[in-house]
């Protein structure tokens, strides 16, 4: 197999079709900072990546990249950015997914957090916790006025093994999503409590 070196998806394809959220020019700049902070990480583990993966936006080499979601197009590949890297877009819940990284090895990427259910086990489980617990960074971005990421997302910002790096609100103002919910975003980056920044 020898796919075409993967691209961003660019804003017009549709990567948007049904989430304001992902319409718009200015929805990517949740991509560009997130691949800002995870520039030091050997791998990469996105949860959420929908059909806009982070993978497009990395600038640095890691040694792998793996973006979980239902809806992402199933991908994989060998090289990013003319380096070797495995690539896997995957299209399953991430607790249907066999992950298996050493602690501190990777960024975990969580854009758009709306994480649901999975038949009996909840997004917050034993598993999420563990891949928030051991990674070397946590980027999280999520709408406050979204009931389901407001209830949860302060749980993952608690816990007792990372610290609050950086956070800021992001306001996306394209005629697509100024007027919704959507638009008014906040931002998280944690780092490991007690890590040198």
């Amino acid at each position: 197999m020898n796919p075409k070196p993967f691209e961003a998806v660019p804003p017009s394809d549709g990567a948007g079709q049904n989430l304001p959220h992902l319409s718009g020019p200015a929805a990517a700049i949740r991509q560009v900072l997130a691949a800002h902070f995870v520039r030091g990480c050997p791998h990469v583990l996105e949860i959420g990546g929908h059909r806009r993966p982070i993978t497009g936006y990395l600038t640095h080499a890691p040694l792998s990249v793996t973006s979980i979601d239902p809806k992402t197009a199933e991908y994989e590949a060998e090289e990013l950015n003319g380096r070797p890297c495995r690539v896997r877009h995957i299209a399953r819940k991430f607790q249907d997914v066999e992950l298996d990284y050493a602690p501190r090895s990777y960024g975990l990427v969580l854009l758009g957090y709306s994480l649901k259910p999975f038949g009996k086990r909840e997004p917050l489980g034993k598993l999420m916790f563990s891949l928030v617990d051991n990674a070397g960074v946590v980027v999280i971005d999520y709408t406050p006025e979204f009931e389901r990421a407001a209830s949860q997302v302060p749980s993952i910002l608690s816990r007792p093994t990372l610290t609050n790096y950086c956070s800021f609100e992001l306001k996306l103002e394209d005629p697509e999503i100024a007027a919704t919910p959507y638009a008014r975003r906040r931002f998280h980056v944690l780092h490991p409590s007690g890590s040198a920044a």
